[in-house]
């Protein structure tokens, strides 16, 4: 650990100088885990400017956990600033036993309690969020880093005012190739959050940043029903329903929304992650470009992109008949807090520990010694040609 206080424009300061710079309000904690507590600060200079000072304890984690904080302290640093991201202003580790990271303060909270309070979002407020969400994981991507934890737990709203400034949070698991664009990040971890697993890492194959994009697409469910796509209280069944990508889009929450958002979401939902748009892709497509929500499908055929479908897959009207069948399969489950998943060897203790897919409670955990991990009846990663829903939507 270093022996000065770290900044996105870097100074000379040593422990007195960082509390000199940072007046803290210890008396009314914003929240506290179990290895840190955040509070409000502000610059003494600029009292108007108010952040969050997250105080991680660094005596009671072992060496993977300060690692991890380290790593991401440094996505941090590398992404910098940008409005749709949560952006570290300033680092002290110049106090023993302790780091402390001065972050963007997002008095909104959670977009998962706004999502609460409203019951769902209108289709053009989830527009505008969505395509918020989809400009910073454009620019996320883009640095050569995948996310790997996106759900609406770790969004946050800018202001309790508004109900679309939304910034992405919470890099602990992302992860950063070290010599991209020349390669991809990458991984085989089993980590991320259960309801917004994609496919391929329930299946124990290696992925990259595609994990992301199918997150959003959950998460653009979630902002416009209030409920989630996939839930089972049996994880190996869930994740079941997400490797055959087993969704609905029943009428009575359905009925208002425009099949164009019903397409933007199966087109982030695609079981093959090479089958899915990129982030800079679904931000091109003809829904966001539309300023109604509820403008006729037809009209995404519309001259402004004529070869947005011959570029980016098959004709919506296809896409639409198959969103029709798939209406009576498995039923959407009111929204609730996802629960993380890691490897054993994540040292992640609070972390849910997965079964096998498709294996009997006491498996190994995915990822774990003699843990398989393929769906029974699945070959080379991919549905058998037998799946309905598969042919109809690759």
């Amino acid at each position: 650990m270093g022996t000065k206080l770290t900044t996105l424009c870097p100074t000379d300061h040593d422990e007195e100088n960082f509390d000199n710079l940072y007046e803290v309000d210890e008396a009314n904690p914003l929240g506290a885990g179990k290895f840190a507590q955040v509070y409000t600060c502000w610059n003494r200079n600029r009292p108007e400017e108010r952040y969050a000072l997250k105080a991680i304890n660094t005596k009671m984690g072992d060496m993977a956990n300060i690692k991890r904080i380290e790593e991401e302290i440094n996505i941090l640093k590398v992404l910098g600033a940008h409005q749709g991201i949560v952006s570290l202003v300033d680092v002290d580790e110049t106090k023993p036993g302790m780091i402390r990271l001065v972050i963007e303060l997002c008095e909104g909270g959670e977009l998962y309690d706004r999502i609460q309070q409203k019951a769902y979002y209108p289709e053009q407020e989830a527009k505008i969020c969505i395509r918020q969400l989809l400009e910073a994981a454009a620019y996320i991507h883009s640095k050569g880093i995948m996310h790997r934890d996106l759900k609406p737990e770790n969004i946050l709203l800018a202001s309790k005012v508004s109900n679309v400034d939304v910034k992405i949070s919470d890099f602990g698991l992302a992860r950063i190739s070290r010599d991209y664009p020349h390669r991809l990040p990458r991984s085989h971890s089993i980590c991320g959050s259960d309801f917004y697993l994609a496919p391929e890492v329930i299946k124990q194959e290696e992925y990259g940043r595609e994990i992301d994009i199918w997150a959003l697409g959950v998460i653009s469910y979630v902002l416009m029903s209030g409920s989630l796509p996939f839930f089972h209280n049996v994880l190996h069944k869930l994740y079941r329903q997400i490797v055959e990508r087993d969704l609905s889009f029943p009428e009575a929450a359905w009925k208002n929304v425009s099949k164009g958002a019903h397409d933007f979401i199966l087109r982030l939902m695609q079981v093959r992650a090479g089958d899915r748009l990129t982030a800079d892709q679904a931000l091109h497509h003809p829904w966001l470009r539309t300023a109604a929500g509820t403008a006729s499908f037809s009209s995404f055929e519309s001259p402004a992109n004529p070869n947005y479908y011959n570029s980016y897959g098959q004709q919506p009207s296809r896409l639409s008949r198959a969103g029709s069948e798939m209406s009576q399969g498995h039923q959407p489950h009111p929204l609730e807090h996802a629960h993380k998943v890691n490897n054993q060897q994540s040292g992640n203790s609070g972390a849910q520990q997965p079964q096998q897919y498709g294996g009997p409670a006491g498996s190994p955990a995915m990822g774990g010694p003699g843990g398989g991990g393929v769906p029974p009846g699945y070959h080379g990663g991919r549905p058998p040609a037998a799946s309905p829903q598969y042919q109809q939507y690759r």
